[in-house]
C-alpha cells in the first residue's frame, strides 16, 4: 500500500464517529427560564490519537443536539477514552440540551 493510500485510510478512520442520544446524566446543568423538551445527547468518536478522538466525541455530542433543533446547557463533557488497538483510540462524550421557546 502506498503512503499516500495510508493517510488517506487513515484520515478517513479519524473522521468516523458514531451518534445516539441517551436519557442519563449524574447532575444535569441549570436549565434555562422557559425550556420545554430537555434531554441528554451521546456520541462516540474514534482517531489515530486521544486528542481526535476526544475532539470527534464532543463535537457529535454538540452537533447531535443542534442538528435536531436544541441548544446546548453548558459544554460537552467527556466521559472515557479506550484503545481499539491498531484502529486508534474511541472516546465517548456528552451533552445536555434544551428546546428554548422563540
Amino acid at each position: 500500500m502506498s503512503k499516500s493510500r495510508a493517510c488517506v485510510l487513515a484520515l478517513a478512520a479519524a473522521g468516523m464517529f458514531a451518534l445516539a442520544p441517551t436519557a442519563s446524566f449524574a447532575a444535569p446543568p441549570a436549565v434555562p427560564a422557559g425550556a420545554k423538551d430537555c434531554r441528554g445527547f451521546r456520541a462516540v468518536g474514534s482517531g489515530l490519537t486521544e486528542s481526535i478522538a476526544s475532539l470527534m466525541a464532543t463535537q457529535g455530542a454538540i452537533n447531535l443536539a443542534e442538528n435536531r433543533g436544541f441548544s446546548i446547557v453548558g459544554d460537552a463533557k467527556l466521559q472515557s477514552c479506550t484503545s481499539t488497538g491498531i484502529f486508534g483510540v474511541e472516546c465517548a462524550a456528552t451533552s445536555y440540551a434544551c428546546k428554548l421557546p422563540h
